[in-house]
């Protein structure tokens, strides 16, 4: 047993390790002066497997001069060509995948140059991209399952409950698809003609936020309204809030294990995706840790704001069905500026969980206080609230 688990250990640590780490293909620091007109260099890698991707960093200082960048081989005649006068930078630039068979070349000159220049080449490879989407997927799994076990376990409350949630999460979700496919086009499309690009960014992620309140809290009201029960006692809102959010959760970590499948298999639409992938890994430091962290915080907002919605049906109090309403509508309006912003891939998923980060605290105390507020009618016998052991 003993050796079983170090052995799993050591495989866990080593996949990560491969997530963590791009392999150096050249690393070169140049030095101009203007005893020569014109300096060239040639240099020439491989790549250590079929479809790897590899991400450039050129960064001149030139005082003066011109900086020519040319790279091809790997299948293509022509990778990137990059021209420059003094100062100039391009970093994180990412290519591929690649047929690793065919080396590639890269060929610099410096014309009437003088100052320093410095470019590198590393290797993602496609090892590492699977790693990343299979341990990402089996991390947000295993949480999702530690998350409904240690429920049932300090909540002890009807199976039935959590299955509610995960219906409420459905059909929501199912009726705000519907509609973002029927109007998002004409929406958007309207709003920029008539506000310009910044009004565009602000209405527009008022609407994407909108959206999923409207459906998501909306329905998590209609539920309570029709299912006998569903409010009579805090763990039974708790429930169907966690529900809600296993289940979104637990269907993207199968997602990110069917991508990894996906990968494995080399279907056809694999390279976009790894392409994908690969510009995501540069930007994002430590990726597949990121979906875990994500989907945390995203279950604590779907309870916190549907247990919310039943505390405000529960005591006939609409201002608590508004607080759950703003929770999700102003999580994914943060969601939906990044989108329409176009920032996905260019800044690090970090900040925009950074800025998630309140919502998460806040529902950390929001589920404390619906708990320990839903007791304390219990306890003093408040009108209407009937309360079962389960």
């Amino acid at each position: 047993m003993v050796k079983c688990t170090r052995s799993v250990t050591l495989l866990g640590f080593c996949i990560v390790a491969n997530c963590l780490f791009a392999r150096d293909l050249l690393d070169y620091r140049g030095r101009e002066n203007l005893d020569k007109d014109t300096s060239t260099y040639e240099f020439a890698f491989t790549l250590s497997e079929n479809g790897s991707s590899m991400v450039m960093d050129l960064k001149s200082e030139l005082e003066w001069g011109e900086l020519d960048v040319w790279f091809g081989g790997a299948g293509f005649q022509v990778i990137g060509n990059y021209t420059g006068e003094q100062a100039f930078a391009y970093e994180k630039a990412v290519f591929g995948p690649f047929n690793s068979q065919e080396p590639i070349t890269v060929r610099i000159s410096a014309r009437h140059a003088s100052g320093r220049w410095r470019i590198r080449f590393s290797e993602i490879s496609r090892q590492s991209l699977q790693s990343t989407l299979l341990v990402s997927g089996l991390l947000v799994v295993l949480i999702t399952i530690f998350i409904v076990l240690w429920w049932k376990k300090s909540l002890q409350t009807s199976w039935k409950w959590l299955l509610i949630g995960a219906g409420v999460w459905f059909v929501g979700v199912l009726f705000k698809f519907v509609l973002a496919y029927l109007a998002n086009a004409p929406v958007f499309a309207f709003i920029k003609s008539s506000l310009g690009h910044t009004g565009y960014l602000i209405l527009g992620s008022t609407y994407i936020g909108l959206l999923t309140g409207i459906f998501e809290i909306g329905m998590t009201l209609v539920f309570a309204l029709l299912i006998r029960g569903i409010y009579d006692n805090p763990r039974r809102a708790l429930s169907v809030g966690l529900g809600a959010g296993v289940v979104e959760a637990l269907l993207i970590g199968l997602s990110s294990l069917g991508s990894y499948v996906t990968a494995l298999t080399g279907a056809v639409n694999s390279a976009a995706m790894m392409s994908a992938l690969s510009q995501a890994m540069v930007v994002t430091p430590f990726l597949w840790l990121i979906g875990s962290v994500e989907r945390i915080i995203a279950i604590l907002c779907h309870t916190s704001s549907r247990a919310l919605v039943l505390f405000a049906v529960a005591q006939h109090k609409a201002r608590y069905f508004w607080a759950g309403f703003f929770i999700l509508t102003a999580i994914d309006a943060v969601a939906g500026y990044v989108h329409l912003a176009g920032l996905i891939n260019k800044v690090s998923t970090w900040w925009i969980e950074l800025l998630l980060l309140p919502f998460a605290v806040g529902s950390v105390f929001i589920i404390k206080w619906c708990y320990e507020n839903w007791i304390m009618v219990r306890k003093s016998g408040t009108q209407g609230i009937t309360v079962s052991e389960n």
